[in-house]
């Protein structure tokens, strides 16, 4: 991308890999989440000076939605679901934008019954960030099997019970609630991880690129399509602790093996799935279609739908959202955006 204009990218929600961007022409501008916030067309250009983004991307931050409008909005828009699959509305609300990027594979099909181009969604998996990596002085390991995660009896009652199981088949495991992953994961013979919806969790690749010998739930072709079972982790049957315990006796005796595929699972990682790979491929199939004509581009094929995404899929939405709520504001704020937008505000932010 070098000596080509910068564009600008106002990034909403969780940052996942919005720096990374930078390194591939993007000029960022980072609004992070807030409980309760709302953000339109209007608020982005005040945040940006009244300079119009070349993309407005809303990532996923575990909450209602906090873009409004965006099917009117005259610039590009983009969706990054990532917990597709907690909440089950998110390829509704994805139809009132021009891309849509999908961390969850078995997903895809619900974001590509679509109004809009069914090509525009993207499978973007989870990555390990480009920072954390093994430290070059690896320390001496104090523990046999770890997991880190949270573990409540309210949320994760199922992963607590298997965990309580594990532990007593195997009184080694240690559990970490809560913790600076990369100060646990290299002081650990073996990593645990789970999968409380079968989901192909960033835990695995934050695991495999601090350099860790990870034990993951089978979860099918969504982890074995991107990591070779026996070379760079090992799989166990989802919740047998007996098939778990076995497998972690096995490779506690094994310290080549282990060393051999801990290493081939982070050259995988450092080969294709770190931030920076995420970011790179985003910029470049942003670029290719920033190249399409105009009249044709999508932002021109939304606008032409607008009323009818709204009216079918977005209005729906936010009256749901508006009865479920119990903050006044918050229902105030979704009932106002289950309005279709009057002539005057499509006209003021075309300006």
């Amino acid at each position: 991308m070098s000596g080509a204009p910068e564009k600008l990218l106002v990034w909403i929600g969780t940052p996942f890999f919005c720096r990374e961007m930078e390194k591939f022409g993007w000029r960022v501008a980072y609004q992070p989440y807030k409980p309760g916030s709302f953000h339109t067309a209007e608020s982005i250009l005040e945040l940006t000076g009244g300079e119009r983004p070349d993309l407005t991307l809303a990532a996923d931050a575990s909450s209602p939605p906090f873009l409004l409008g965006m099917e009117t909005f005259p610039w590009l828009t983009a969706f990054y679901s990532v917990d597709a699959h907690i909440h089950s509305w998110h390829h509704i609300y994805a139809q009132g934008f021009d891309i849509c990027l999908v961390s969850l594979p078995d997903r895809l099909p619900l974001f590509t019954r679509r109004i809009l181009d069914p090509s525009l969604v993207w499978h973007f998996p989870p990555y390990a960030r480009d920072e954390f990596r093994p430290p070059a002085n690896q320390p001496e390991k104090e523990w046999d099997l770890i997991f880190v995660g949270n573990v409540t009896q309210e949320y994760q009652s199922r992963r607590a019970a298997f965990l309580s199981e594990t532990a007593e088949k195997f009184p080694g495991l240690r559990v970490f609630p809560k913790g600076f992953f990369p100060d646990i994961y290299p002081k650990s013979r073996l990593i645990l991880n789970e999968c409380s919806h079968g989901e192909l969790n960033f835990r695995v690749f934050e695991a495999l690129g601090m350099g860790g010998c990870l034990l993951t739930p089978d979860i099918g072709r969504t982890l074995t399509d991107m990591f070779r079972d026996g070379e760079e982790l090992f799989t166990y049957p989802a919740y047998d602790s007996t098939a778990l315990a076995a497998l972690v006796g096995r490779l506690l005796h094994d310290a080549p093996l282990r060393e051999k595929t801990a290493a081939a699972g982070l050259a995988r990682i450092d080969e294709r799935h770190r931030a920076s790979h995420r970011a790179e491929e985003l910029s470049r199939k942003l670029h290719s279609l920033m190249r399409v004509d105009k009249a044709k581009s999508p932002v021109a094929v939304r606008l032409a739908k607008a009323a009818e995404i709204h009216h079918n899929f977005l209005r729906p939405l936010y009256l749901h959202h508006a009865e479920s709520l119990e903050a006044d504001f918050m229902r105030e704020a979704f009932l106002s955006a289950a309005k279709p937008r009057s002539a005057t505000q499509k006209k003021q932010i075309a300006k």
